[in-house]
């Protein structure tokens, strides 16, 4: 019995022996053996800015370009309509539509203009250095309406948003992209 408790010590003694030589001679070739890997990484910029052209108080042709450099946006904006002094001072009420001021928005059918939260989305992503069609096709002040001392003023407040991951728009925006790539809200 006292000779099968020494054989057994040794036994498992040279199992743990050949564990650990197997593993340090693994370890050794993989180290000796293996490339090593670069993982770049190139962060995504994200970015818009509006274009508009205006002929004398007229707004035209209100566009958001993307100008991330890498990646596809998703784009959406709202407009915020106001009368302003030389100062930046805001006139306490706000102008109407129809009775102030006339604005048409662009015709095309990617624009959501049936949103409930403020925002027009455009339907599909934008290529870098690419601009949406027409968000705001003319804005015109009517004559006549405006306080003295002050002018009106649109601001046009674009967001873009990566467009892959999907996921990435849909958490921010609380927006739906179908099979083709296409947000609604």
């Amino acid at each position: 019995m006292k000779l099968f408790k020494k054989y057994k010590t040794l036994f498992i003694v040279s199992i743990i022996v050949v564990v650990f030589a197997t593993v340090g001679v693994t370890l050794a070739y993989m180290t000796d053996f293996t490339d090593t890997i670069t993982n770049t990484f190139f962060p995504g910029a994200v970015s818009a800015e509006v274009t508009e052209e205006f002929d004398g108080d007229i707004k035209e042709h209100v566009q958001i370009k993307s100008t991330s450099e890498r990646v596809d946006v998703y784009i959406r904006a709202y407009y915020v309509v106001t009368w302003k002094d030389a100062n930046g001072n805001v006139y306490p009420e706000k102008p109407v539509e129809g009775e102030d001021y006339t604005m048409r928005f662009g015709s095309n059918d990617n624009w959501d203009w049936t949103t409930s939260d403020g925002y027009y989305y455009y339907g599909l992503p934008i290529a870098p250095g690419k601009s949406t069609p027409d968000f705001i096709r003319e804005f015109k002040p009517v004559a006549g309406r405006t306080p003295a001392g002050y002018h009106m003023e649109v601001d046009i407040i674009a967001e873009a948003i990566q467009a892959v991951p999907t996921s990435a728009v849909k958490e921010a925006w609380s927006v739906t992209v179908d099979d083709s790539g296409r947000i609604s809200k």
